[in-house]
């Protein structure tokens, strides 16, 4: 086991880096560092203790800092109550996740270690058919994923209790393990076993299902990059549109339409309605939206934020975007990216969007307009319009549609102003 890991992590990781590697206290992760150890790589070790077994969390991170001491391994943890929780695994994996790059960036880490293993691997394809995901479900874990690296994907559980055994590793037994509460262990525990039963040689099966799948994926990810360089364009404003035109060869079987999968977009049927329909006609998926907009169709991810107002202090403000406030002894015309107002303006200065019956009066123009005809008249886009933000004094007055055109009542072109940029 040893010699074909070194072997495994040769091919991903030069010896001389320096790693940290995730150790929950259990075998697995307890096997992975004792190979880490005879393997002479650099690493340490880090753990995160969730409070949701109480004293035995506690006695599982008291376990892990002693061994690192044993050893004069680097030890770091991290502890999260997560016992009224909902949502317990992801919200422990996303807090995993996010502490181990914490550490990678302050510490300089090349690579984040962890203990998944094949048996691993095919109860996350099981748990991907039951729960119906439609992008790659049987391609599985990734043994490499950016700077994570799992090195023991290709051995069993198995393989490393033995290995535990043989060399008289020491380990944490999390009794959660087997409780049926959760759809990972319910497929460990009931699932496996009954498919073990039918077929004793079901792993080497499931490697090939692997194996063929991610080979599948590999040339399909080929062709679409050629599809999303081709038929795809992302605007400033991170709206992505494509021409319809593009797309006029295509029918209900076309496998261009996977381009389409990556938005949330399952069914061909519903791309092709959305490629013919008439402007303003749009259709949602979970996490984005497409709009037909004439002659081409608009993508953009849904946003549950935008409906926030954000206070201008003086000085540079990052939110919603970089907006800078200053008091300066001259005014200048306005631009595209910058005005100055009257220094009486009613504060706070607010960003926002835009809100039905928003009036201004435009600079360069007679009377008042309201902002929606103004938006109607520049030839926006649905999603345009919901894009575009809105400077407002305290009154809820439009000062600025911001990038656009500026409110004439509080303009200064000369004196002393406040300035806004962008």
């Amino acid at each position: 086991m040893l010699s074909k890991f070194v072997s495994n992590i040769k091919k991903t990781i030069p010896l001389n880096h320096n790693v940290i590697a995730a150790v929950s206290g259990g075998v697995d992760s307890m096997v992975l560092c004792d190979l880490l150890l005879k393997s002479e790589i650099n690493f340490s070790i880090a753990h995160i203790n969730y409070m949701l077994r109480g004293i035995d969390s506690d006695q599982d991170e008291s376990f892990v800092k002693t061994y690192c001491a044993k050893n004069e391994i680097k030890f770091f943890s991290k502890s999260y109550d997560l016992s009224n929780s909902k949502s317990i695994q992801k919200k422990a994996r996303d807090l995993r996740y996010d502490f181990f790059t914490f550490l990678s960036l302050k510490y300089n880490y090349t690579h984040i270690m962890t203990a998944h293993h094949l048996d691993d691997n095919i109860e996350t394809i099981l748990i991907n058919i039951y729960r119906g995901k439609k992008l790659n479900p049987l391609t599985g874990i990734k043994q490499i994923n950016n700077t994570i690296v799992r090195p023991l994907l290709s051995f069993t559980k198995d393989d490393i209790v033995n290995y535990a055994k043989k060399n008289k590793l020491t380990w944490r037994e999390d009794k959660s393990n087997f409780e049926n509460k959760y759809l990972r262990n319910k497929i460990r525990n009931i699932i496996i076993p009954k498919i073990k039963l039918a077929d004793p040689c079901y792993r080497t099966n499931f490697i090939r299902l692997i194996n063929e799948s991610n080979k599948v994926k590999v040339n399909t990810d080929k062709y679409l990059e050629i599809i999303n360089s081709k038929y795809f364009t992302e605007r400033k404003d991170g709206i992505i549109e494509s021409k319809k035109s593009n797309w006029k060869n295509c029918n209900l079987k076309s496998v261009e339409f996977i381009a389409f999968r990556k938005y949330g977009f399952f069914k061909n049927s519903e791309i092709l309605k959305i490629l013919i329909a008439e402007t303003g006609k749009k259709i949602s998926s979970k996490s984005h939206e497409i709009l037909s907009d004439r002659n081409k169709i608009l993508i953009k991810k849904i946003s549950y934020n935008d409906l926030k107002d954000y206070k201008l202090t003086l000085g540079k403000n990052q939110h919603p975007f970089q907006i800078k406030l200053e008091k300066c002894n001259f005014s200048k015309r306005p631009s595209k990216n910058m005005i100055c107002i009257h220094n009486k303006v009613s504060t706070p200065l607010k960003v926002r969007r835009f809100q039905k019956g928003d009036i201004f009066y435009p600079y360069g123009m007679n009377g008042k307009k309201k902002v929606s005809k103004f938006f109607k008249d520049e030839k926006l886009s649905i999603f345009e319009k919901q894009n575009k933000w809105l400077l407002t004094d305290a009154k809820n007055q439009v000062l600025w549609i911001i990038g656009m055109r500026v409110d004439r009542r509080l303009l200064k072109t000369k004196g002393q102003c406040l300035k806004i940029s962008i």
